[in-house]
């Protein structure tokens, strides 16, 4: 019998984090389609980083309801918590606000944290950040005119 509960622990685990890892997957796929249909990642950042960000300065955000947001709202307040702890470490020119540079430089460290790697396989949505990075990453691609439809998910 406690080899059956073992056994089933752990086929139970397994299984809702690839249910989490699907959910994470999904996102990013979504994120990229999105991308090349409209054709403009730029505008499908700046409403990301609107939304997600923007929820996360509400002062309660609803628990019930996480995975149907377009983000999660209690990660990315960690997430903006965690940039703003930093602050000192990510302004370069120490003028007191982190522009737009310094903003990409914060979330490169962040995505290359291991600590921020083994928490999100816990998570359902993936971190903000990584969602604005992909963006970029087909921006780029976009702007060089090399992409195709056959590569729409090559970033994800």
């Amino acid at each position: 019998m406690i080899a059956i509960a073992v056994v089933s622990f752990v086929v139970y685990f397994v299984s809702q984090l690839s249910v989490m890892r699907l959910s994470r997957l999904r996102e990013h796929y979504s994120d990229a389609y999105s991308a090349y249909l409209t054709g403009s990642p730029r505008s499908l950042e700046s409403a990301l980083t609107k939304i997600t960000y923007g929820l996360s300065l509400s002062p309660k955000p609803p628990e019930g309801v996480r995975a149907f947001y377009i983000s999660d709202p209690v990660q990315a307040k960690q997430e903006v918590r965690e940039i703003l702890d930093k602050k000192n470490q990510y302004d370069l020119d120490h003028d007191g606000v982190l522009n737009e540079k310094e903003l990409e430089l914060a979330m490169e460290k962040e995505a290359k944290s291991s600590w921020r790697t083994v928490n999100t396989l816990f998570s359902t949505h993936p971190p903000t950040f990584k969602r604005i990075m992909l963006l970029r990453e087909i921006e780029q691609e976009m702007q060089t005119g090399k992409y195709t439809n056959d590569r729409v998910y090559a970033h994800v």
